[in-house]
């Protein structure tokens, strides 16, 4: 299996490094096809080495944020599955309208569709929103929801450890669902 790891956290890469030695021989032989700081880097290292299996990116990072890169990926690289993880607790809590609520509210969603085609072509226009991070924000979006629709195949709370990527690795080849490691994981 071919990953690339994306955090802007040299600390949090290093344990997404280190949670490598403590998986399952289950899961074969696992590659590190690169490490990323911000999201432009993260799609160079996939765009760089083919076909890449798995992608798990913070979602806040500079340059470009995780759920941008996402969006960039599912249009590119459609079978390679990523993974937000994020230490942002409003993340996974609804302070805003999920995206049921979105899709009902035609101009939030019509708003959202635009800044994705901007992250799709690569493009930043002065003065409007290009960042999917920035756009729910702005918009009150719930970035866990978001993430979902936009074809992430989970969202992982940090820390991240051996024990989570297990979970996560067991969940992908079991489920076809969103995943959703437990923010009140002691993992």
């Amino acid at each position: 299996m071919k990953v690339v790891f994306a955090d802007d956290e040299p600390l949090m890469l290093s344990r997404m490094i280190q949670s490598l030695e403590g998986l399952d021989p289950q899961y074969g032989p696992v590659e590190i096809v690169g490490e990323a700081c911000d999201g432009k880097e993260l799609i160079n290292i996939v765009e760089l080495n083919g076909p890449v299996d798995l992608v798990i990116t913070d979602m806040r990072m500079p340059v470009m944020d995780g759920l941008s890169a996402l969006v960039y990926l599912r249009e590119k690289h459609k079978k390679t599955k990523v993974i937000l993880l994020t230490s942002d607790a409003t993340s996974h809590t609804d302070f805003g309208e999920s995206v049921e609520e979105m899709i009902e509210n035609e101009k939030k969603f019509t708003m959202l569709e635009k800044i994705a085609a901007r992250v799709r072509k690569g493009q930043s226009e002065p003065g409007k929103i290009n960042s999917i991070l920035e756009g729910c924000e702005k918009l009150g979006l719930v970035p866990k929801d978001v993430a979902a629709f936009f074809g992430a195949r989970g969202f992982v709370r940090k820390p991240f450890s051996a024990a989570k990527l297990n979970e996560l690795l067991g969940l992908l080849g079991t489920s076809g669902s969103f995943i959703d490691i437990d923010v009140h994981s002691d993992q």
